[in-house]
């Protein structure tokens, strides 16, 4: 439903639900997801382990067919993936035959060489790997391989990104950088991004709201609106609450 004085939802998931066949059987992963996006907004998909986060973010990408419902962009039935929708992996998705520069500018090659180079330069800047151009990934730490896929992504001027914890291999340091670079570019371009999690810190650092899922099947156990400004003090009271109410909604136990 959307208010009068309310944009239409950019990304509408509309009950969903999703199995797999496993050795005869079928294996429930997703049960009867509703969920509203608005446009530029920076969703976190949370939950444990095998509770269907990927499965529903291959969904919205076009990449697995729901069993049942349908997820909507703009109005328009998501029916196989878009090429103004981007998906950073987990894993590293670069090419490692090729520079920073050509892996960045790999999906400008219908334009002219004068304007794909204008968007090169500019997205490697953005992303802080400027003087690196030249570079190829062998000689990158984690942190820029990251980087190079985050520009990849942003070169074509997605309108959604898909991140499926693209930061999980990085060392606990190099994964808070990540995380503040995100969010300056996420501020700047105002792209809508839906990016799955199992971190429950991460996801208060970046969400605006946090999709809390249950163990499988998939449910939407609630929706928790942040509500704090970046960048996030993560010693505040505030900060505090929300992260006891998500350990509360995981079923974690939180106190020693």
């Amino acid at each position: 439903m959307t208010s009068a004085n309310q944009e239409p939802a950019k990304v509408v998931f509309n009950g969903i639900s999703k199995s797999f066949g496993r050795k005869g059987e079928s294996l429930r992963v997703l049960e009867d997801i509703n969920l509203e996006v608005q446009d530029g907004e920076f969703i976190c998909l949370l939950g444990p382990s095998g509770c269907g986060k990927s499965t529903l973010l291959n969904i919205v990408a076009g990449f697995e067919e729901s069993d049942a419902g349908s997820v909507t962009i703009d109005g328009e039935i998501v029916a196989g993936p878009n090429p103004q929708r981007v998906f950073v992996f987990q894993e590293y998705g670069i090419f490692p035959w090729a520079s920073v520069w050509d892996n960045v500018a790999l999906g400008l090659r219908h334009l002219s060489e004068q304007e794909r180079a204008k968007i090169v330069e500019a997205t490697i800047s953005m992303v802080g790997l400027s003087g690196f151009e030249a570079a190829y990934p062998m000689e990158l730490s984690g942190g820029m391989k990251q980087r190079v896929e985050v520009a990849r992504a942003l070169a074509v001027s997605p309108d959604v990104i898909y991140m499926d914890e693209p930061f999980g291999a990085l060392d606990s340091l190099t994964r808070l950088g990540m995380r503040a670079e995100i969010v300056r570019i996420w501020q700047q371009e105002k792209k809508t991004i839906l990016f799955v999690t199992h971190d429950v810190d991460e996801s208060i650092q970046l969400a605006d709201r946090i999709v809390v899922l249950t163990e499988r099947p998939g449910r939407i156990a609630d929706i928790v609106e942040v509500g704090l400004e970046h960048p996030r003090d993560l010693g505040s009271g505030e900060y505090g609450a929300i992260k006891n109410r998500l350990y509360d909604l995981l079923g974690v136990a939180h106190t020693i």
